[in-house]
């Protein structure tokens, strides 16, 4: 498996909406997840809803976007969480091109289902599909992090507590020595994506140094540790789905090593 994956130009593809591009990065079970680039005046699909959750989070440009009735504007560092049965649409006003990471959870199922499904208004909704929950944008707080160790901050930016039960969403940051826990596991698929500066992951028996707008995938089981040996405070998103079951613990740590027997 490729843990480390990082947003490229050269996989962009075509998704057949004007102005609309993405790149896909990881189709785990747990999430769809893929990077889209909306140049200016280009759009998503028209207002449409899923059966799964979707997030996006803006790295650069402006989105506009509709939540059921209400329209936003989002900007880089903006969370937005579209929860399943609300009808949405996205556009780019601009200026200039929108890029965002996109987030859908579970990934579909089976391969080919369709993902987007078209309506008029939210009474198109078949009732058993429909919600009464709102969606959410929000963005990162410069002054809302907490430090649960030395070195190492984290804010909540989705979970339970705002709606998403499937997902929770924290903003990460970690100061140059610092550092998450030892080597250990987690009983749900986490992924990283950096935002700014460079974060060592450890994952299983390979050592990378992640630089920005790079996604990391930790799948459930797979022992590893992060930590920043650089000059500059490291930032990264944090997503963890499922969402961990309360009351479990969250970091089980593992001693993890290889032997000198070769098969």
């Amino acid at each position: 498996m490729e843990f480390i994956r990082p947003l490229d130009d050269t996989k962009i593809t075509d998704i057949g909406f004007p102005g609309y591009r993405a790149q896909f990065l990881s189709y785990l079970e747990s999430a769809l997840m893929l990077a889209s680039h909306v140049e200016e005046g280009g759009s998503g699909p028209s207002l449409h809803y899923h059966h799964a959750d979707q997030f996006y989070f803006l790295l650069r440009g402006t989105m506009t976007v509709q939540l059921g009735d209400d329209v936003h504007k989002a900007g880089p560092g903006s969370l937005v969480f579209i929860p399943a049965g609300l009808p949405h649409r996205n556009w780019n006003e601009g200026p200039g091109t929108e890029t965002h990471f996109e987030m859908i959870v579970p990934t579909p199922r089976p391969a080919g289902a369709r993902l987007a499904l078209q309506v008029d208004s939210s009474d198109d909704i078949p009732e058993a599909d429909r919600t009464d929950q709102p969606g959410v944008v929000s963005s990162v707080d410069p002054d809302g992090f907490g430090e649960p160790v030395p070195g190492f901050k984290i804010q909540r930016l989705a979970g339970p507590d705002t709606g998403s039960h499937r997902t929770v969403v924290n903003c990460a940051e970690v100061e140059p020595g610092g550092s998450g826990p030892g080597m250990h596991i987690h009983q749900f698929d986490q992924y990283y994506l950096v935002l700014q500066g460079e974060l060592t992951i450890e994952v299983a028996l390979e050592k990378h140094v992640v630089g920005p707008e790079t996604l990391v995938l930790l799948p459930a089981g797979v022992p590893h540790r992060q930590y920043n040996t650089g000059t500059g405070t490291e930032r990264h998103l944090a997503i963890l789905t499922p969402a961990p079951v309360e009351g479990r613990p969250m970091d089980v740590s593992v001693e993890f090593a290889a032997s000198t027997e070769m098969h």
